[in-house]
């Protein structure tokens, strides 16, 4: 190694080391105010994750209705198209969503002790079940079970709740519809001139990155919604509780590699109770978690990269370690939107690479 490249090594060391010890000593002395800012925008950031997934559906409609139609004023495409949302909102409302709430309601106010009762029975019905339920039961009985469960679906209520409730959501939508292009350009033309033609390029592969990923995740979303839909109808679930569970299971889905895992526990647990009725009896469970692997694989190998694209496709490293990281920063949003993220900064990184090997 050359004198200048140790030089350099040892000043890029450098610079990380002064950063981190930075990060640290900021974090001794601000700990509190750090937190607060840090939940003041988590609590912008959902809004903004929830706006952003949306505009990226609805601009192929704003440039249908500006080219195919010929209508310049922009607030009036964003108009005539929130007004479709609101439109195709109230008849799947209409069509499957009271549906979902009733089931909903009855599942978790009214079917929960039940499927506890027949979880039970099972487990001491079956002697090589009971015997691995015996072997936990130190670290955690089924009695303490039952909060842990349930502290769990109230996190997701809570979710749903403040994703319906946030008002900030259509309005940050509004804006990313209609003023995206202009603050893109105004960043832009605030860059040197030099450097802009650099900065437009990487706007236009960030913005195809976070583009190719909402739009894909949103039609595997789908996708899985309408195959466990009828999954559940082929195992005898019935058409209600087969909507209820199977779009649970896709909306959960927009949770990366988590979301499909923690859909499934929902019919898993409901099979206990209709072992007479559901298909393979009360070994229906057992089927359905693999099937359910089946699709999470197909889903992950096969549909998604075919979608997405290859600058969607992460590495498996990569893609854990950004979703401890901005898991961390920014919770259950933080890991919806880590791979879009770590999308744009490997798309960056190759862009950079490539300006090098020229």
């Amino acid at each position: 190694m050359t004198d200048n490249k140790r030089m350099k090594v040892l000043q890029n060391l450098s610079i990380v080391t002064l950063v981190l010890v930075s990060m640290f000593y900021i974090n001794k002395l601000f700990g509190s105010q750090i937190s607060l800012l840090f939940r003041a925008f988590n609590s912008l950031l959902l809004p903004f994750g929830i706006a952003l997934f949306i505009s990226y559906l609805l601009n192929p409609i704003i440039n249908l209705l500006e080219n195919r139609f010929k209508i310049k004023q922009r607030w009036i495409s964003v108009v005539i198209v929130f007004l479709i949302l609101i439109v195709v909102g109230g008849l799947f409302l209409l069509l499957i969503g009271i549906t979902i709430y009733n089931e909903a309601e009855q599942f978790f106010l009214y079917d929960w002790e039940s499927i506890l009762n027949s979880v039970q029975s099972f487990v001491s019905k079956n002697e090589f079940v009971n015997t691995i339920y015996l072997q936990i039961e130190d670290y955690l009985t089924f009695d303490e079970a039952v909060p842990v469960i349930f502290s769990v679906i109230n996190v997701f209520r809570g979710i749903v709740g403040v994703v319906v409730s946030i008002v900030l959501t259509p309005v940050f939508l509004f804006f990313l519809l209609h003023d995206k292009q202009r603050v893109f350009k105004g960043i832009v033309s605030a860059v040197p001139k030099k450097y802009r033609v650099h900065v437009e390029e990487l706007g236009i592969r960030a913005n195809d990155v976070i583009e190719k990923y909402f739009n894909g995740r949103f039609l595997s979303m789908f996708i899985v919604s309408i195959m466990f839909t009828i999954v559940l109808l082929i195992f005898g679930f019935g058409l209600d509780k087969a909507i209820f569970f199977g779009f649970t299971l896709g909306f959960l889905d927009i949770i990366p590699y988590i979301g499909g895992f923690v859909g499934i526990l929902l019919p898993v647990l409901y099979s206990f109770t209709i072992t007479d009725t559901v298909l393979f009896g009360q070994w229906a469970f057992v089927w359905l978690v693999g099937i359910n692997l089946v699709i999470q694989f197909i889903q992950g190998n096969i549909l998604q990269p075919y979608i997405m694209g290859k600058e969607v496709n992460l590495h498996p490293l990569l893609l854990l370690s950004s979703f401890i990281f901005f898991g961390a920063l920014f919770g259950i949003t933080g890991i919806i939107l880590a791979i879009p993220i770590t999308g744009t900064i490997k798309t960056s990184f190759e862009y950079y690479q490539s300006l090098q090997d020229e």
